[in-house]
């Protein structure tokens, strides 16, 4: 089965994330995540979110993270605030993490260093960095998520960092698009690399 690391289409084969304090459809998902991103962020948004997670002990945190786009919503501190908050409740319930970041690099960084999570329990969604950056994350064992958007190159990130995996972030309906699409995103990666994804998804979810 070729894993999808990010996708917002519940299928068997993805780990499907939200942005708005819902949880996706339990049935269809390989894992799935309920997020909350800056722009759509509220205190009763959060208080659900929490609530999600503390009663579905399967469900993770994701997507939540940085985006320098919606400063004039939230500006970036506030942000960083409410990260460090939902991170560190993640981490007391022993969930793992998938983060969303866009022009906050440095300061998405800065918040991995402070805190203490399990190895290999955050992954990095549409990661588009260098390999200065990717190396900087595996030192604190972050998993790398690259989809379609990605415009460097695959074989140097992976020499930087093992621990990439393709994503689809899929926002579709459609399950032959779907496939297609991560199809395609494992061509980007080595031959037979499904196998090391398969490795990465245990790594992930703690099995």
């Amino acid at each position: 089965m070729l894993i999808d690391f990010h996708s917002h289409f519940s299928s068997p084969d993805s780990i499907v994330c939200t942005a708005d304090a819902s949880a996706p459809d339990r049935d269809s998902a390989l894992l799935r995540c309920a997020g909350l991103l800056p722009d759509k962020w509220t205190v009763q948004g959060q208080e659900q979110l929490f609530s999600l997670l503390a009663r579905n002990s399967g469900l993770q945190l994701g997507e939540v993270g940085l985006d320098r786009r919606f400063e004039s919503i939230m500006p970036m501190d506030r942000q960083i605030t409410i990260l460090k908050q939902e991170l560190e409740f993640a981490i007391l319930k022993e969930r793992s993490i998938s983060l969303h970041c866009v022009h906050a690099t440095k300061p998405m960084i800065d918040i991995l260093k402070e805190l203490d999570f399990r190895p290999y329990s955050i992954l990095w969604h549409g990661f588009n960095g260098s390999p200065e950056t990717a190396r900087e994350l595996a030192k604190l064992n972050v998993i790398l998520s690259i989809g379609p958007r990605f415009s460097g190159n695959i074989e140097s990130i992976l020499h930087s960092n093992p621990y990439t995996v393709p994503e689809t972030d899929y926002e579709g309906s459609n399950n032959l698009e779907h496939q297609k699409i991560l199809e395609n995103q494992y061509h980007r990666f080595p031959e037979d690399y499904q196998d090391q994804a398969e490795k990465m998804f245990s790594l992930f979810c703690h099995q």
